[in-house]
């Protein structure tokens, strides 16, 4: 069983935090801070590595791409999960479930974990988690 001071971090906390030109960095810093003080749990799937790594560098450049990927893989304060075939088949089958909804398939992965791990919280300015019934920091 997950510990209730857990939460799960999405590409868009990674993205705002790691980013100090995001329109959310100051919001997300100040919420990071918060949950370091209180030493909540923090897990991340290599899907959203993968995606954080992409988006920095699409909208930044190389060089913060690799600043971000090097925190990302080597901090221990983070348990990435990886999407393995399990996840993946339960996520497929949620997926094709969201017919009224544009969730990304990274999205649909990190909801299927965060259940499965019995999270409930997510560190995300994606309002999809909302929509899925979680509660988003900040």
């Amino acid at each position: 069983m997950t510990p209730a001071n857990s939460v799960f971090v999405d590409t868009s906390g990674w993205v705002a935090l790691l980013t100090h030109n995001d329109a959310h960095h100051s919001r997300a810093a100040a919420a990071f801070e918060d949950l370091q003080h209180s030493r909540t749990l923090l897990y991340t799937s290599d899907y959203v590595v993968d995606e954080t790594i992409t988006t920095i560098l699409m909208r930044g450049d190389h060089k913060q791409s690799v600043v971000a990927g090097d925190v990302l893989f080597t901090s221990r304060l983070i348990k990435t999960i990886s999407v393995g075939p399990a996840t993946l088949s339960k996520a497929w089958e949620l997926y094709k479930k969201f017919k009224d909804k544009k969730f990304s398939f990274t999205d649909v992965t990190s909801f299927v974990i965060m259940k499965d791990l019995n999270l409930r919280r997510a560190f995300s300015f994606d309002r999809d988690f909302v929509q899925a019934g979680f509660e988003t920091i900040p």
